[in-house]
């Protein structure tokens, strides 16, 4: 760009506006414009022969107004004197002018040599160029240009890639302040810095990231995802926002002790192989964790006989990708990692920690209730026992009890054995008596058995 002139362009090279440099006369400086430049001694000379033309035309007018005074009226005089130096006024102005006609000349036509060139950069920038001529100028131009690059892409060109990865990035706001956090409800205020207004509307999901470079092997020490955000008001440059997941303790405790500043994104950002296009093995070591550096570093090279299809791609003579029925006309197979999908895998981490809490909550519960059903079965253990104990004492008592009645039926057993005993003997007593009795008597006695008393014992 042309910068704007602070005084009228044709005084640029000359010390004042009207007047002439020391020993220069406005010929010499028309001379001086228009012509080709000429040695120091030349131009001195002609600037001194036409101080003398003058001082001698000078010299001549004060002698023809002295000579003709005699003859002529005084006005007449003075009219040719003022006449004279008219004259000269004029021949000064009239240089003046042809100075000035050929600096705003040669002006002009350096103008029209930059303007045409900067008509030539323009379009350059604006349709896309080859020609290195213009690229060079613009790179001078401090223009972000490549280096040896052959060609530029058109602004059409520009707009359509900031199109698509725009669209693929989503908007981001960068440079947020964070102005208060509640661990207890999950509401975080925070105050944003530019656009102004920031164009963020209510009930929009968002992802909070600090700012700054991530750090490993320990992630703590750097830059850290904070979560999923809902917006849940957004007034002028102030917002507040309030967990989407519910947060854990270690959550809870980074974002409160995290100072900002935070960018806010409105889409999570995706996984693309050429964000880490053109690393070394050094920097994709201390960007990345070791667990899985290595297949950032395979990313391009020749797949290996263990590598499934899935991590295999094929391409043609001219690098590009053949579909897999196409696989065995591949001129070459090389590595492909696994592009990984940042929201769905913290949407998964999200349901499989909802999941080990629901367990875990499920698993104290079942604590809990195993506690009650401990209890429970110790208090019913005590009852038992105590039961138990009583048992063995009535058991105990019922043994002995049980004992001597089986000495009392010992001695009744034996009781009764004597009685049968004696009772037989009776019987047999009473069998004699009757006998000696019927034959005292003269009665014979009968043949048939006495009864059997109801006393009478069976031997």
């Amino acid at each position: 760009m042309l910068d704007p002139p602070r005084r009228p362009i044709y005084h640029r090279n000359s010390p004042s506006s009207l007047a002439f440099p020391v020993g220069q006369t406005p010929a010499a400086a028309v001379d001086q414009a228009v012509c080709s430049p000429l040695p120091d001694n030349l131009r001195a000379s002609r600037a001194l022969i036409i101080w003398i033309v003058i001082l001698l035309l000078f010299i001549g007018s004060i002698a023809a107004a002295y000579f003709g005074a005699r003859y002529w009226h005084w006005a007449h005089v003075t009219l040719v004197v003022f006449v004279f130096l008219a004259a000269v006024g004029f021949f000064v102005l009239t240089s003046e002018v042809l100075r000035i006609n050929a600096v705003l000349r040669k002006q002009a036509n350096q103008l029209e040599v930059d303007l045409a060139q900067v008509k030539s950069n323009i379009d350059g920038l604006e349709r896309g160029t080859k020609n290195s001529q213009i690229i060079n100028q613009l790179a001078a131009n401090e223009v972000a240009i490549p280096e040896e690059a052959d060609s530029i892409p058109s602004l059409s060109d520009l707009e359509h890639r900031l199109h698509l990865e725009t669209r693929l990035r989503g908007r981001v706001w960068r440079k947020i302040a964070p102005a208060g956090f509640d661990p207890q409800t999950g509401t975080l205020n925070l105050t944003i810095e530019s656009p102004q207004p920031s164009g963020i509307a209510a009930d929009t999901i968002v992802f909070l990231f600090e700012q700054g470079q991530a750090s490993t092997p320990d992630p703590t020490q750097g830059a850290q995802y904070l979560g999923e955000f809902r917006v849940k008001e957004a007034v002028g440059q102030q917002a507040t926002l309030v967990a989407v997941n519910q947060l854990d303790e270690v959550e809870l405790q980074r974002l409160a002790n995290s100072p900002g500043p935070w960018s806010l994104h409105e889409t999570m950002p995706i996984d693309r192989n050429s964000m880490f296009a053109g690393l070394s093995e050094k920097e994709l070591r201390k960007l990345l964790p070791e667990e899985s550096v290595e297949e950032y570093l395979r990313q391009g090279t020749p797949a290996g006989p263990d590598d499934d299809q899935w991590h295999v791609l094929g391409l043609d003579e001219e690098d590009n990708p053949v579909g897999p029925e196409d696989m065995d006309k591949a001129a070459k197979k090389v590595y492909q990692r696994r592009l990984r999908d940042y929201a769905s895998e913290f949407a998964e981490l999200n349901r499989r920690r909802v999941a080990l809490w629901a367990g875990m909550e499920a698993v104290a519960k079942d604590n809990e209730r195993l506690q009650l059903a401990l209890a429970s079965a110790e208090k019913l253990q005590a009852f038992r026992e105590e039961e138990i104990r009583k048992l063995s004492i009535d058991l105990a008592g019922i043994k002995k009890e049980r004992s001597i009645i089986e000495g009392h039926l010992a001695k009744v057993q034996q009781q009764l054995a004597r009685v049968r005993q004696q009772l037989q003997q009776t019987i047999a007593e009473n069998r004699r008596l009757a006998d000696e009795l019927a034959l005292r008597q003269g009665q014979p006695r009968s043949s048939r058995a006495p009864a059997r008393s109801p006393l009478a014992v069976s031997p």
